[in-house]
């Protein structure tokens, strides 16, 4: 474990430790699980939705307000193999950590990547362009099994301003 990885304690006068110190890494990654969990208690209420582009098939559902939904990434998504030169960089960077991170392992049989847990990303275009290696409009290309899109259902600028 380096210096930047270590988790520093606050002890009382007693020596009970009352609070940790801990990388920035490490607390976003346990709000990621918080919300997986907190998530994955509501499934049955989720809808489902589904993008498939260049050989590779995603799913996931939007998390929090309509208006402005984060997205979840199921496991067992795929990605695109290759990204293009115009992708936006925070997805490239965030593409590349996932892989450093064994989040996405590549599936030489499949020519993708893959996911191996559940990830939460900010946005439904972030999660699309994501998937298909290029910039994409997640409002639009996410649909469910009959075929709504977000923007169909309700989500983006013109949605309602409640919680899913």
């Amino acid at each position: 474990m380096s210096r930047d990885d270590k988790v520093s304690f606050i002890v009382d006068s007693n020596g009970n430790r009352t609070h940790a110190v801990l990388p920035i890494d490490a607390y976003q990654e346990i709000l990621n699980l918080q919300t997986i969990l907190k998530s994955s208690f509501e499934l049955d209420e989720k809808e489902t939705y589904y993008f498939s582009v260049k050989g590779v098939n995603a799913s996931g559902f939007p998390v929090g307000k309509r208006s402005t939904p984060s997205f979840m990434l199921n496991k067992g998504s795929m990605i695109s193999p290759k990204c293009a030169n115009s992708l936006r960089q925070q997805v490239v960077d965030i593409r590349n950590r996932l892989i450093e991170d064994g989040i996405l392992t590549y599936d030489s049989k499949l020519n993708c990547y893959i996911f191996n847990e559940s990830y939460m990303t900010t946005s439904p275009s972030f999660a699309a362009s994501l998937v298909a290696g290029n910039n994409r409009s997640g409002l639009d290309v996410w649909t469910t099994k009959d075929g709504y899109s977000l923007k169909d259902s309700g989500y983006g600028p013109h949605g309602k301003n409640e919680e899913m």
